[in-house]
């Protein structure tokens, strides 16, 4: 588990690694996007970054009901490789939420 991230990204996108391909100036990684399930190939090292979990207070965007909103991560437990965030948003009827979503629908915000 990493996150996909670049210079001037707003997100930092959870992913899955499956496999790497060598070329002989430069190794590159194939993916899988943890939250769309797409397959992501050729991903340049510079790109990917160890996946820590999200410390309470962290802002991200959760995909809780089927769009990005804006969220504050609550809280986290583990299960071996499964993490799962309690984390809180603002819902359409302008109502303030808490709810369990796994790692594979929070994106952290990147902060300068």
């Amino acid at each position: 588990l990493v996150e996909l991230y670049g210079e001037g990204s707003y997100f930092a996108t959870p992913a899955i690694i499956t496999g790497n391909y060598e070329k002989t100036t430069a190794m590159k990684y194939h993916f899988k996007h943890a939250t769309t399930y797409a397959r992501l190939t050729r991903v340049d090292p510079e790109f990917i970054h160890p996946y820590d979990v999200y410390e309470d207070g962290t802002e991200a965007h959760c995909n809780a009901v089927g769009v990005l909103t804006p969220c504050t991560i609550k809280s986290h437990s583990t299960k071996g490789n499964f993490i799962l965030y309690q984390v809180s948003y603002v819902n359409e009827e302008n109502e303030k939420v808490q709810r369990h979503l796994p790692f594979s629908k929070v994106q952290r915000v990147i902060s300068d």
